[in-house]
């Protein structure tokens, strides 16, 4: 066995002294060279001359200039859908209402009770206007009565017998003649406590009649404000406007453009249900998602439109209406259907005359600034480094940094207010 290994190792050691020799006549191997590395050139812009302009573009939709969305002011489940899209409706047709048989009964109930009530009503007005005019009659005849005049009489009678007894006692001494001026004095006296006591019987009288006239007026006027019927009033309107609350009214003449509407389904109060316009006046209407765009914008500024489908197809518009708070459009604090929120444009031509139908895609151009004559060069020449601003000029051989003043920043072309000239060479990022 160990002489086995032996020759075995032997045999080995051989083929190694064999293949060593032989790569030892053949000549070294030649190294693969690393590429060279190739440089890449750098862009190069000369400064130039001309129009500069900052502008934004956005895509708005033809639409109608009046537009509203309808909803309902209570939840509940759908009843009645009286229209359907494309529809024409008239102002104040009814569109739609929830279900509404369980107050449509209570309202029938409450009107017959009102009918009741101011049936009644006018009966118990009757009997009291009879009543009244009844004791004003009364009054008149008791105040026909006054006794004033017979007091006045009565006055004077007394006074005259006074009179007579002094003058009887004054020219005679006769007992018989003095006692009977005594007995006139005391029959005038009598006459007068009278006529008095009857003044005052008419007095009373005159104001307890008045009282019933009193009395029987404040009834008619408490019959004739109809207090019940008020309150019965009072609880049919609160039905009646749960009534308009669960049912969508036109509130113009138009077209229904959508419904988002099904019978028998639930629909939430305040959550838009139809959306209703007057397709016989149309304008480009554009929902700005940006608010920096908005900012940017101005009403009654110009803009430049075109099919969204055909960039040849230019016309100018002005921007009529920016959403709160940038303009006039939308109202703070008011309910859903208050708030506008779109941008609305209004070309110089009638949509007729342009060709434009309801829905066409419209591509919107502001121009924010513009300059026509002024150094420009593109922003990728322009370098900024901790809020300084410069380029690279290739000055001969010789590259070197200047800053520069920019103005107007447009999409392609940048405006250079200081640091450069005209036809110099600047080396890009």
């Amino acid at each position: 066995m160990l002489i086995r290994i032996s020759r075995l190792s032997i045999a080995i050691l051989l083929i190694m002294v064999l293949v060593s020799s032989c790569s030892g006549n053949k000549s070294a191997a030649t190294p693969t060279p690393l590429p060279t590395p190739i440089v890449p050139v750098k862009p190069t812009y000369v400064v130039e001359r001309g129009e500069v302009m900052n502008a934004v573009e956005f895509v708005g939709r033809i639409s109608p200039v009046v537009e509203e969305e309808l909803y309902f002011r209570a939840t509940g489940y759908v009843g009645k859908i009286y229209v359907k899209r494309n529809d024409e409706v008239k102002a104040g047709d009814l569109l739609a209402e929830l279900e509404v048989n369980d107050l449509k009964n209570q309202i029938l109930l409450v009107e017959t009770s009102l009918q009741n009530a101011i049936s009644t009503n006018e009966q118990r007005i009757a009997e009291a206007e009879a009543a009244l005019k009844k004791a004003e009659l009364t009054l008149a005849i008791v105040k026909a009565g006054d006794p004033t005049p017979q007091v006045a009489i009565a006055e004077v009678g007394l006074e005259r017998a006074q009179k007579a007894l002094e003058d009887t006692k004054k020219r005679t001494s006769n007992e018989d003649v003095i006692h009977e001026a005594e007995l006139n004095l005391k029959i005038a006296e009598a006459q007068h406590q009278l006529a008095l006591q009857n003044l005052d019987q008419y007095k009373y009288s005159v104001e307890i009649n008045q009282q019933e006239v009193d009395l029987a007026r404040m009834r008619l006027e408490q019959i004739q404000k109809g207090l019940d019927i008020q309150e019965i009033q009072l609880s049919l309107d609160r039905l009646n406007n749960q009534l308009n609350d669960a049912r969508l009214y036109a509130p113009f003449d138009g077209t229904i453009m959508s419904i988002n509407l099904i019978e028998g389904r639930p629909a939430e109060a305040y959550k838009g249900a139809m959306i209703i316009a007057d397709t016989s006046q149309l304008e480009i209407s554009a929902d700005l998602v940006s608010s920096e765009i908005n900012q940017l914008l101005q009403e009654g500024m110009s803009v430049t439109c075109a099919l969204y489908d055909k960039p040849g197809s230019e016309f100018t518009g002005v921007i009529r209406q920016l959403p709160y708070p940038y303009g006039g459009g939308g109202k703070v604090g008011t309910e859903a259907k208050d708030a506008d929120q779109s941008t609305r444009i209004t070309p110089d031509q009638s949509i007729s005359e342009l060709g434009l139908k309801l829905g066409d895609m419209i591509r919107i151009k502001a121009i924010l600034q513009y300059k026509k004559d002024a150094l420009w060069l593109p922003p990728q020449a322009i370098r900024t480094f901790d809020g300084r601003k410069f380029v690279v000029i290739q000055d001969g051989d010789v590259q070197r940094r200047v800053d520069v003043t920019i103005g107007i920043t447009g999409q392609e072309r940048v405006e250079i207010v200081e640091g450069l000239e005209e036809g110099q060479i600047v080396i890009g990022r």
